[in-house]
């Protein structure tokens, strides 16, 4: 059980981690808010598509 509940913390500061290095990347090379938001919309858009389309299958 705990081995299981470590992972799940690896795993979610791996993605905090990335997420954090992905968005100062992003304001380096000169994205406003608005458009790291529009950024993040369309990453969520495609997540849910996939879904969509898994689910179909």
């Amino acid at each position: 059980m705990v081995h299981n509940a470590s992972r799940k913390e690896l795993l979610r500061n791996r993605n905090r981690t990335v997420a954090r290095t992905f968005y100062r990347q992003l304001k380096n090379e000169g994205f406003s808010h608005e458009q790291i938001i529009e950024l993040s919309t369309n990453l969520l858009d495609l997540v849910t598509d996939d879904l969509r389309s898994k689910e179909a299958a």
